[in-house]
């Protein structure tokens, strides 16, 4: 099967430039799951966190080292996520994988436990993770036990704060 490396951004970039405090501390290690604006999260990084969606300058990379010929089951493949937001201190992600009928599916491993987490199939920054200078980037590990699930989206919403 083909996996498709046209990652959908739900929310390419959330600019927060005002914190509201209990947001902010309240995940800035992480999210708690179901963030990613995918078909089945539904919710991306604006419902904790304040700001304009989509308002700013900064940009987000996924990337994978998943063949162009699809992915195979057992095998163990990097995602990389990057932010890039000259000026800003903070960055944060959910990150998830969905087949086509919106079924959560495969699994994230951890590669660096310092700096992301797992949560609810999903993976997401830890608060050690989360500094930056004007850009961030995390990677993980993928992976799928099944044969013939199909096609498979990367769905992601990051952001990029100022740090207050």
């Amino acid at each position: 099967m083909r996996i498709l490396l046209s990652f959908f951004f739900s929310v390419a970039i959330l600019l927060v430039f005002l914190y509201p405090s209990n947001y902010a501390l309240s995940y800035q290690n992480g999210s708690p799951g179901g963030k990613t604006g995918s078909p089945a999260d539904v919710q991306a990084c604006n419902q904790c966190h304040s700001g304009t969606v989509n308002t700013g300058m900064g940009q987000v990379l996924i990337t994978t080292n998943i063949p162009s010929a699809g992915y195979s089951p057992g095998e163990i493949y990097e995602v990389t996520i990057s932010i890039n937001d000259p000026g800003f201190l903070k960055f944060g992600f959910e990150l998830t994988a969905e087949d086509s009928f919106s079924n959560k599916i495969g699994s994230f491993l951890i590669t660096n436990s310092s700096e992301t987490k797992s949560i609810n199939n999903s993976v997401t920054h830890k608060v050690s993770g989360t500094s930056g200078v004007g850009q961030k980037t995390w990677n993980v590990g993928w992976t799928i036990s099944s044969v013939g699930v199909g096609d498979i989206t990367f769905y992601a919403s990051c952001l990029s704060a100022n740090a207050n």
